[in-house]
C-alpha cells in the first residue's frame, strides 16, 4: 500500500489522493503493535471510506443549505413583489374612486345649478357638459354620434359607487336618476321646445338607466 503503484490504484477507486497512514496501532493491552498487510489494507479502506462518505455528506448538506436559502430568497422576493403590486393596485383604486367621486359631484352640482338651457344639460359621462357645449354628437361628416350605452352604464355604476353602497341603495339612486332623465320631465323643464337630437339622446339615456334599474331589481329578487 505504501508503493506508488498501489497508491495509484486506490486513488482510482476513491477518486482522491491516498494518504499514508501509520502502520502501528494500539493493541488490546495499550501497547503499540505492527499491523499485518491485510489489517493495514482494511484499515486504509476504512479510513478512505470514512473520509469519502463524510465528504459526500458534507457536500450534500451544503447543497441542501444552498437550496433552502435560495427558496427562502425566492419566497421573500415573490412576497415583496406581491405586496408592491397590491399596494400599487390599492393606490390606483383609491385614485380612481376619487376621480369618479369628483365626476359625480360635478354631475350633480351641474344639475342643481342647471339654468334650463339644453346646451347646459349635465350628461352622464366624463366631462358631459363640456362635450355637449363643444358640439358633442356631431362628427365632421355631419352624421350624429350615437350614445355609448356602456359609457353611460359605467358612469352610474362607478359614479354612484355601487360596490360600496350596496344593491338596495344603488337601485334607489337609479330610480332617482330614472325620474331625472324621463323624457317628459326633461321636455317640460326645457319649456317644451327641444331640438330632436337632444330628445333622442335624453330618451336613449333614460332607456339605459331604466334597463340597468330593472336588471338590478331582478337581482334583488
Amino acid at each position: 500500500m505504501a508503493d506508488d503503484e498501489g497508491a495509484a490504484y486506490w486513488e482510482g477507486v476513491y477518486g482522491q489522493p491516498i494518504h499514508a497512514y501509520e502502520q502501528d496501532k494500539v493493541g488490546p493491552q495499550g501497547e503499540l503493535e505492527r499491523m499485518t498487510d491485510e489489517e493495514y489494507v482494511a484499515y486504509v479502506r476504512q479510513k478512505m471510506w470514512e473520509k469519502t462518505h463524510a465528504g459526500l455528506l458534507e457536500e450534500r448538506a451544503r447543497r441542501e443549505e444552498r437550496r433552502k436559502k435560495a427558496e427562502q430568497e425566492a419566497r421573500y422576493t415573490k412576497k415583496l413583489e406581491e405586496e408592491m403590486d397590491h399596494s400599487l393596485r390599492r393606490g390606483e383604486e383609491r385614485r380612481a374612486k376619487r376621480r369618479w367621486a369628483q365626476r359625480w359631484e360635478d354631475y350633480t352640482t351641474s344639475w342643481d345649478n342647471w339654468d334650463g338651457a339644453a346646451k347646459n344639460i349635465s350628461w352622464p359621462w366624463k366631462d358631459g357638459v363640456a362635450k355637449r357645449a363643444a358640439g358633442w354628437g356631431i362628427v365632421e361628416d355631419g352624421q350624429e354620434e350615437e350614445i355609448d350605452a356602456e359609457e353611460v352604464r359605467t358612469f352610474f355604476i362607478h359614479g354612484l359607487a355601487a360596490d360600496e353602497i350596496g344593491e338596495s341603495a344603488f337601485v334607489s339612486k337609479l330610480k332617482d336618476e330614472r325620474v331625472r332623465w324621463h323624457p317628459d320631465k326633461i321636455q317640460q323643464r326645457l319649456g317644451g321646445k327641444v331640438e330632436e337630437k337632444v330628445m333622442r339622446d335624453v330618451t336613449a339615456i333614460f332607456q339605459i338607466i331604466d334597463k340597468l334599474w330593472a336588471d338590478m331589481r331582478k337581482r334583488e329578487g
